[in-house]
């Protein structure tokens, strides 16, 4: 059986793919992340308390999903990607609740698509900032939750 080759990105497909990907972490649910992975999904994960790394579709969505399981909500604010040679540059930022506190937290992904499906992440995390008023964040971009 032949290997499915990456879909080459373009802007539009990067900029759908930050969208998608930004609302399927936001709403935490595994089975619908993993849906936008391939079976054999991997992520290399440099986060502020260390490097993290998972392979298969679960893994990678379950691992995904525990990075915000702590808070009460998730919203995505701003989602953003472009073509980068042969890989999709995806960039999101969330915004987390927990009341009274509130985080923002920005993530920075390349990925290798192959069928429309995540195959390879290489994610960048900021961490969780606490933020203390709305100056601290933008305008929520109206990114679609999809899946």
């Amino acid at each position: 059986m032949p290997i499915p080759s990456p879909t080459p990105p373009t802007a539009r497909s990067a900029a759908a793919l930050a969208a998608d990907t930004a609302a399927r972490v936001a709403r935490r649910d595994p089975q619908r992340l993993a849906a936008a992975l391939t079976p054999t999904a991997r992520l290399r994960a440099l986060l502020p308390g260390g490097p993290v790394e998972a392979h298969g579709r679960e893994n990678v969505a379950a691992c995904l999903c525990a990075m915000f399981a702590d808070f009460d909500s998730v919203e995505v604010v701003a989602a953003s990607g472009e073509p980068v040679a042969d890989r999709h540059l995806i960039h999101y930022r969330l915004l987390l609740r927990r009341p009274p506190v509130r985080w923002v937290c920005t993530q920075t992904a390349i990925c290798r698509v192959v069928e429309d499906r995540l195959a390879v992440v290489d994610l960048l995390c900021s961490g969780f900032r606490e933020i203390e008023d709305d100056d601290d964040v933008p305008a929520p971009s109206g990114a679609r939750l999809v899946g």
